[in-house]
């Protein structure tokens, strides 16, 4: 038997409106502020970004029509120069507007925070260090989660302002997150986490955006947050 996934789409009454086939394993969806763009992360190859040798497949379309297909296709501008590395990976999508992005761009031994841009069909890189990017509700910041291996974390979050270029390392927590951020309003984040003494519970927690807030437990046995604002 071959496994088949797809992406369903639902309207305002949760009455199924299309669907379309998806290339592999779910991994990330993210819709954009108007409600007018779905992007999607699957896995090709592997089944976690902890793997060595995963390989994703990112899309963004338009709802309920055509899309603008695989972000690996799109003009991937590192450090000023054109690039195209052919071991590129790209994920964790989170919508500016109807045309701005934001990603993370892996190649080699390293990964980036990459701006996209819809029309020009370019990827253009802001910083390394940085994955699963997640804008806050009034667009002036991100949070992402950067590689912290002095501390002895795999993973720590990080908020970028993007008017500053300044970034605040959330050192509060300790765990190895492997989810990507959501924003419950403007100052706290939410993400999901497994509970250490039982296999197969998650939890989601919430972090204040200052570099000394501790995890609070939100919500038992849930994973992966989304705000309905």
């Amino acid at each position: 038997m071959v496994t088949r996934y797809r992406l369903v789409e639902l309207d305002a009454d949760l009455n199924e409106s299309s669907s379309v086939a998806l290339p592999g394993m779910p991994s990330r969806t993210r819709i954009s502020p108007d409600g007018s763009l779905i992007a999607t992360t699957t896995f090709v190859a592997g089944h976690s970004y902890m793997q060595e040798g995963f390989s994703t497949a990112t899309e963004i379309r338009k709802v309920g029509g055509g899309g603008y297909g695989n972000l690996e296709r799109f003009t991937l501008i590192l450090d000023g120069k054109e690039v195209h590395p052919r071991d590129r990976n790209i994920w964790g999508v989170t919508f500016a507007d109807d045309n701005a992005f934001y990603a993370t761009v892996a190649t080699g031994d390293h990964t980036w925070l990459v701006r996209g841009d819809l029309e020009a069909r370019t990827l253009t890189s802001l910083r390394q260090n940085a994955e699963c990017p997640s804008v806050s509700p009034d667009g002036a910041r991100i949070a992402y989660k950067v590689g912290d291996t002095a501390s002895g974390t795999h993973w720590s979050f990080a908020v970028l302002d993007l008017a500053t270029d300044e970034e605040t390392v959330l050192k509060g927590e300790t765990a190895n997150v492997d989810d990507q951020a959501e924003w419950l309003d403007d100052d706290t984040i939410l993400y999901g986490l497994p509970r250490d003494d039982e296999a197969g519970v998650t939890d989601v927690w919430s972090l204040d955006t200052t570099a000394d807030a501790t995890p609070q437990l939100l919500i038992e046995q849930a994973w992966s947050p989304a705000v309905v604002r």
